[in-house]
């Protein structure tokens, strides 16, 4: 070839070489192999609609759909959509991504995992549209939790059998301990009793207990509890680990000796200062500052009043003509009934809050000593200037039943109250029952 020709044959192969760029590269914006982005299109961003931000699913539930608002665009070519699963919310460790996840003309286009995620994890989300030309944003990180679900199972009897007649008065229950799965804490059984029949006029007493080591826990009723000679009496069990609560077992029943034995009742120690309690309201206290953030329930009505408010080391034992009858407000996954109020006066002035939460029907508290009463339920300068203090055995102070939860909150379902019990506070050590 000439040398005059070698720049004709350089020319037309790069024409030839042009045109064939021109056939893969289409200006179709319909063709599959259109060059991209177009020009002039936007790509909306789809909205995640679920799992809910924070959503929680059990790890049953699995595998989980994602769910998001359909995105819009402006071009004329189809969208397909891109999800995403991390571990982070940065979607630096990626543990699932899939694209072209055709659109649901519905307007909402779900895809479903391919496989059960680990569980007690959080996992963060997202999706975007695409046209395989032009590309949207991604939505925003949704986080969502697998979690294994706590189950508490139902208290078995053991002993003593159904309907039989036991020998003593303070006789030994026994059942085994509870089936549970998930994250369970440390669980506690409660025991309640009933004279006659299971209902709230019938409750003798409620009691908090351990669970016992090789499958099962015992308990021995207290002395004074089971009374009357051949009486029925029945207990049911529920196990908590204080969060969470198992279904109550059904009531198992046993009569007391036919013959027992007469047990007499105790006489309570007073404590210094003498007196045995009187009722008393806000009128006759004078000015009254409630502190602690419960809520001004001088106006709520007296429906009730205190019949037994006993110190014994260890204990606070509390009886009302309301016990058990007063709605219960859930906080945090377990019902309260009431809340005791306590009345201090310091420095000439009286103060009073709201102090320790009851459950439905409780009668008895964990109180090391009178003393604790002070340091104990008022910790921090929320309570001031009740934080800390510590009465003088046999000086006045008060107590009051609120129904609802008044410690640090108003959550009252009846705006009902006890009138105030005035005693003399209780030394430490000593049994003391007012009024």
């Amino acid at each position: 070839m000439s040398k005059s020709l070698k720049p004709l044959v350089i020319l037309l192969i790069a024409a030839v070489a042009g045109a064939a760029c021109q056939v893969k590269k289409s200006s179709n914006p319909l063709s599959p192999s259109v060059a991209g982005p177009i020009p002039g299109v936007s790509i909306t961003t789809p909205r995640a609609a679920s799992p809910a931000p924070g959503a929680r699913i059990a790890v049953d539930q699995q595998p989980i759909l994602l769910t998001v608002d359909n995105a819009a665009t402006s071009g004329v070519r189809p969208i397909s959509y891109r999800f995403e699963v991390a571990n982070d919310a940065a979607f630096a460790d990626v543990i699932v991504r899939q694209g072209s996840v055709g659109p649901d003309p519905a307007g909402r286009t779900s895809y479903t995992m391919p496989a059960v995620l680990p569980t007690d994890r959080t996992y963060y989300w997202r999706a975007l549209a695409e046209d395989g030309a032009n590309t949207g944003s991604f939505s925003a990180p949704s986080a969502f939790t697998v979690f294994t679900p706590i189950v508490i199972g139902e208290p078995s009897f053991v002993s003593p059998a159904d309907g039989a007649v036991v020998t003593t008065l303070t006789p030994k229950l026994t059942f085994a301990n509870v089936t549970r799965s998930g994250p369970v804490g440390t669980i506690q059984y409660l025991v309640l009793l009933y004279a006659d029949a299971v209902s709230q006029a019938g409750l003798v007493n409620v009691w908090s207990v351990a669970e016992g080591a090789g499958g099962q826990t015992s308990f021995d009723i207290p002395t004074g509890s089971v009374v009357a000679g051949g009486r029925t009496y029945y207990w049911v069990v529920q196990a908590t680990d204080g969060t969470n609560h198992g279904p109550f077992s059904a009531p198992q029943s046993f009569k007391s000796p036919a013959s027992a034995p007469t047990t007499p009742t105790p006489t309570p120690t007073p404590a210094p200062g003498g007196g045995g309690g009187t009722p008393s309201d806000f009128g006759s206290l004078g000015p009254v500052t409630i502190v602690g953030g419960s809520p001004d329930v001088s106006g709520f009505a007296v429906t009730s009043r205190i019949t037994t408010l006993r110190f014994s080391p260890g204990n606070i034992h509390l009886r009302h003509t309301k016990t058990g009858q007063w709605p219960g407000v859930d906080i945090g996954g377990a019902l309260q009934e009431a809340t005791l109020w306590v009345f201090f006066r310091i420095s000439g002035r009286w103060y009073a809050t709201g102090a320790e939460r009851w459950r439905p029907g409780q009668t008895d508290k964990a109180l090391s000593a009178p003393s604790a009463i002070g340091p104990g339920w008022f910790y921090n300068n929320n309570w001031a200037p009740m934080t800390n203090y510590v009465p003088r055995p046999g000086e006045q102070v008060g107590f009051m039943v609120v129904a609802g939860s008044t410690r640090v909150d108003n959550r009252t379902p009846v705006r009902e109250r006890s009138a105030i019990l005035m005693i003399p506070f209780p030394a430490d050590g000593t049994t003391a029952s007012f009024p």
